[in-house]
């Protein structure tokens, strides 16, 4: 199964953590808007990184460095290649420590590429990230890693719709294609221009991050929606955030610069 989402909802550095203390053998790539990379983690130890024209630790740091774009996770994915050396934990520690001094490489693309369409009709930009939030992205991963635990984050299987929120969708289901296969240079991911975060129900000590299964047709509606994996101690939170989903609105995928109906995987917070 494979993950994908929106870096304004994920840290990288956190979803990076999440699938090392968790041993996984998997490939977390990056699509910016004028480059892109790729991370190999095998049995949860990083050992490969590419970044455009960067490779190695270089390419780590400025894949850590990155605010703003895509990510998808592929799980099983490996490489031969070892430009890696040392623990996540250490390498996170470093790349924090340049993020914050201001020193973290920055790719150049090795050869021109269109830019994908963004919502607004300008393209998204890599934002500098303030001082002293690199460690912050180590740190709050270890939070984030307990909220992910909480909410069931896997990739083994989709839960069943929950609640009877999916909206029959024969049509759109049926030439809908995974998020992860939207990488060309005239393909375009669901971005998000309508929608907030829900309020946690009341009394909540705890905000897991729900993660939910997105049918995002060519008009950029939501056409079916359920739990990626439901957990019944978690039925409040799952409910909150599949009403919310409900009323989201989409710039719709594209492939080869037409709108698509498109299966996502999708994060909601809470406030």
């Amino acid at each position: 199964m494979k993950l994908a989402g929106d870096l304004a909802e994920f840290a990288l550095a956190d979803l990076i953590q999440v699938q090392g203390l968790a041993g996984r053998t998997c490939a977390v790539r990056v699509l910016a808007t004028e480059a892109s990379g790729t991370l190999f983690l095998v049995d949860g130890r990083p050992v490969h990184a590419v970044y455009e024209d960067l490779v190695g630790e270089d390419a780590f740091m400025a894949l850590l460095a990155t605010r703003s774009g895509y990510f998808q996770i592929d799980a099983g994915t490996t490489t031969p290649e070892r430009t890696l050396q040392g623990e996540l934990r250490e390498l996170l520690l470093d790349a924090a420590a340049r993020i914050d001094d201001g020193t973290a490489p920055k790719p150049q693309a090795r050869a021109p590429r269109a830019a994908a369409p963004s919502p607004a009709g300008t393209a998204p930009t890599l934002a500098p990230i303030p001082a002293g939030h690199g460690r912050t992205l180590f740190l709050g991963g270890l939070a984030l890693l307990l909220v992910l635990a909480v909410a069931g984050f896997a990739f083994s299987r989709l839960g069943a719709p929950h609640g009877g929120a999916a909206v029959p969708a024969q049509s759109a289901a049926s030439t809908a294609v995974e998020a992860t296969a939207l990488a060309g240079p005239r393909d375009a991911l669901p971005a998000l221009v309508a929608g907030a975060p829900p309020a946690a129900p009341a009394g909540a000590a705890l905000k897991p991050t729900i993660v939910c299964r997105l049918l995002i047709d060519a008009a950029g509606h939501v056409a079916e929606a359920k739990v990626y994996r439901s957990r019944l101690d978690l039925a409040a939170f799952e409910e909150a955030a599949l009403d919310a989903i409900e009323r989201y609105r989409f710039a719709p995928g594209r492939r080869d610069g037409r709108p698509v109906p498109v299966w996502i995987n999708w994060p909601v917070t809470f406030r």
